[in-house]
């Protein structure tokens, strides 16, 4: 189930069954949407606990990653416990790796919970941007509730749409902005909605990330292999400049080859 909040002087919802998004619409896309062949979760799940256990130079970093998520849904309940979700690399990631902590702990039951998300959407986002979180929503089967407006307004939305979810899963990595100082398991400020923030991939690097969604394959959004390594509005981000290149068609190289992660937010 979608459920889009446009204004927040209007209360009103739109829940959507085979149309996603209606902006999507008038672009065209969803009711065109071409899905790359889906795996199942259990092969998510059993690739991403392989990998874990391994002897890539990331496995620990992910062996830590599903710790938190595991902790979480003990703590919280899958019930209480939601993901936000912008369609950008760290979420994906994120994303991932809860999809697969789900499947081990409900592949039992006759009925797999669906992730419960929120997509706090930016003014002026790309279509592109657009175009792949409805494919997540696909893809993953995401309960989401999309929201326009500050995020603090937003979060108040989602707390009263979901009263039932008490904590978030977040994408926030240590060199993002703000998150130097972050904690695996942070509260929300007293003025804030009053939710747990939960950052399972606090301490992995841009390397690690491509490092993750190359080795297992995972869909990400095509904007990154255009030259942008990292998303936010259209009207505050372009290609990183580090990646300039004439001889690729767009005249970019995609993300993943960024050699200097310091310079990841460059072009925002």
């Amino acid at each position: 189930m979608v459920q889009i909040y446009m204004d927040f002087n209007n209360s009103s919802s739109h829940e959507m069954g085979n149309v996603i998004d209606n902006r999507m619409v008038n672009h065209s896309i969803a009711p065109n949407l071409i899905i790359k062949p889906k795996k199942d979760f259990a092969q998510i799940s059993r690739e991403v606990y392989e990998l874990a256990n391994s002897d890539n130079p990331i496995s620990k970093y992910v062996t830590r990653s599903l710790e938190v998520i595991e902790k979480s849904i003990n703590l919280y309940g899958i019930d209480g416990l939601g993901i936000s979700f912008n369609g950008g690399k760290d979420c994906v990631v994120l994303l991932y790796l809860f999809t697969a902590v789900i499947y081990k702990h409900f592949r039992k039951s006759e009925k797999k919970p669906k992730i419960q998300a929120v997509y706090i959407r930016t003014p002026n986002s790309f279509v592109e941007v657009e175009e792949f979180v409805n494919e997540c929503i696909l893809r993953y089967e995401l309960d989401i509730i999309i929201i326009e407006g500050p995020m603090k307004q937003a979060l108040q939305k989602y707390h009263e749409c979901r009263p039932n979810v008490k904590a978030i899963l977040i994408g926030t990595r240590r060199i993002d902005p703000h998150g130097k100082n972050l904690s695996e398991f942070i509260p929300t400020d007293p003025d804030w909605p009053p939710f747990m923030r939960i950052h399972p991939i606090l301490d992995w690097n841009y390397p690690l990330v491509w490092k993750f969604l190359l080795t297992l394959n995972v869909p990400y959004c095509i904007l990154y292999d255009k030259g942008y390594t990292s998303i936010g509005s259209i009207d505050n981000t372009c290609p990183n400049p580090d990646l300039r290149n004439p001889a690729q068609s767009c005249g970019y190289d995609p993300a993943w080859k960024l050699v200097d992660e310091n310079r990841e937010r460059c072009g925002r």
